[in-house]
């Protein structure tokens, strides 16, 4: 198939209904995100006969428009309303081509390398290099730190808190604002461009060099069984709007997400002899606390995030606990979900719309959760803050409104179910007797991870440090689920040198 035929496939490779249709390949690549677009690129140009299955569908980003309902369904997993069990957080997963690289916020961070090390993975320098030159990741310009984060380094710098001006995957973008949410409009091909143009996602990066390559994608493709012989993968059965799909792989790479991923795993019923598979969840659980001021932020414009607070993540002596203060904003519509209230209470909120701004408080969780899945094969997500959590929550919501506080807020916004005004530093107890309780105040993820967790030792690990897998001979893992612990940073380009990393394994194992 060519790369034209390849690109299409979301119509070309549909067949008619009742029909199958078949493909034999090296390597059958599920999911096309963070880390199965980079695992299928570097494979493809090794040589490999790569299909990448994507059960989203294939962005035109010249279409993504500004009527929200309709990007949340095509970029998000259950339109963005996928839940924890109980309800209390929602999580936020890209569905498409470039999974959740296309709706993010660009920020590139690499983690510390102490934390590496206590995982136990190899060297990854050189491949967190090679990611970030593929993505184009650049420092964010002094002159592309708009209002919102220019008031929040106000606030850091005041209250004389370490934080920094990160680095992007972003090219010239003229139209940034908080729709950035919903696609980039402004994305384009690398092949495409003589310069980088908007969001440097997996779909305008990656992807096309792997197709340029020869990988074949599937998109509209939902895998619904890894099939196996003997201990050893043989291929992958998937579904089509029309038909069905059967690749025939001696390696199978697993990269569909934290919770799609094992999802997958156990709804194949394969093996799963120490019940490690879909355990170990981190969420990055968050909370955004917002400051309304008597000057205009206009938070909605430029680019969302550029500043970034770690003053309280220090993991050489609290490695396992501890958050990042983020600024946030969003659309009317997002920020609307956000705000407590009703009635007049919360049509008074919006009408300050201009003049709030917003910090993320990202925790570095301790806090384990499950990935299950039901009677009908679909995950079923359990999650409930520890304590200690719930603590460090609390402190980083205070932390952030004594930031607004020193910034020029005049009053605190909560997301609660219901308004509770905070307009001085002594009502910041509030938040204190309040606390974190799931269901009155609104908890969001966007970073679920570690569910297949990579380790040397079978009984307590999914998958080994090379990504395969220690029980089921050629499956490999290549995404968030592989990570031991919470990384406690934005996780893109982790994901993205990990997958890196597998690809060579695969490479060297000597299957394909």
């Amino acid at each position: 198939m060519n790369n034209s035929q390849s690109q299409s496939s979301s119509t070309t490779n549909n067949f008619r209904a009742s029909q199958q249709q078949q493909e034999h390949a090296d390597v059958c690549v599920i999911g096309s995100g963070a880390g199965g677009a980079v695992v299928a690129k570097v494979l493809a140009e090794a040589g490999l006969s790569v299909v990448i299955l994507e059960a989203g569908e294939n962005h035109d980003p010249s279409t993504f428009g500004s009527y929200e309902p309709e990007m949340l369904r095509r970029l998000f997993w259950d339109s963005g309303l996928r839940r924890t069990r109980d309800g209390a957080i929602v999580i936020s997963q890209g569905r498409g081509v470039g999974g959740s690289t296309v709706h993010n916020l660009c920020y590139a961070v690499r983690p510390p390398q102490v934390l590496l090390e206590r995982w136990g993975v190899p060297d990854l320098a050189a491949n967190f290099k090679r990611v970030e030159q593929t993505l184009g990741v650049t420092q964010i310009q002094e002159t592309d730190v708009n209002r919102l984060n220019a008031v929040i380094r106000r606030g850091s710098e005041l209250m004389k808190w370490r934080g920094v001006v990160q680095r992007h995957n972003r090219g010239a973008c003229p139209a940034c604002g908080s729709q950035c949410l919903f696609g980039c409009p402004a994305s384009k091909s690398i092949q495409n461009e003589p310069m980088r143009m908007g969001k440097q996602s997996m779909a305008v990066t990656y992807i096309p060099l792997a197709l340029a390559a020869d990988a074949q994608l599937y998109s509209n493709c939902t895998a619904e069984k890894i099939h196996t012989e003997k201990g050893s993968v043989v291929g992958v059965s998937a579904q089509l709007p029309s038909g069905h799909l059967y690749v025939q792989s001696k390696v199978v790479v697993l990269a569909a997400g934290a919770i799609n991923s094992p999802q997958l795993w156990l709804k194949s019923r394969l093996s799963n002899t120490n019940r490690r598979v879909g355990t170990n969840l981190h969420l990055h659980p968050a909370v955004f606390v917002g400051g309304i001021f008597n000057e205009t932020i206009d938070g909605h414009l430029g680019i969302p995030q550029s500043y970034y607070i770690d003053e309280f993540l220090d993991m050489e002596k609290a490695p396992g606990s501890g958050y990042l203060l983020m600024p946030a904003f969003g659309s009317q519509m997002i920020v609307a979900a956000s705000l407590p209230g009703f009635g007049e209470d919360h049509q008074e909120l919006m009408e300050r719309y201009r003049h709030i701004a917003a910090l993320l408080v990202l925790l570095h969780d301790r806090t384990t959760g499950q990935v299950s899945v039901n009677y009908k094969g679909e995950p079923n997500i359990a999650y409930r803050l520890r304590r200690s959590d719930k603590r460090m929550l609390v402190e980083g919501a205070i932390n952030a409104a004594r930031l607004l506080f020193a910034a020029g807020a005049t009053e605190i916004v909560m997301p609660y179910t219901h308004h509770s005004p905070i307009k001085t530093e002594s009502d910041l107890e509030i938040i204190r007797q309040r606390g974190i309780v799931p269901n009155d105040i609104m908890l969001a993820s966007s970073h679920p991870q570690g569910t297949l967790r990579m380790g040397e030792n079978p009984n307590r690990s999914v998958v080994k440090f090379s990504g395969e897998s220690h029980a089921v001979k050629g499956l490999f893992v290549a995404d968030a689920s592989l990570f031991p612990t919470s990384i406690g940073v934005p996780p893109t380009l982790t994901i993205a040198a990990l997958a890196e990393h597998v690809a060579g394994q695969i490479i060297e194992s000597g299957i394909v």
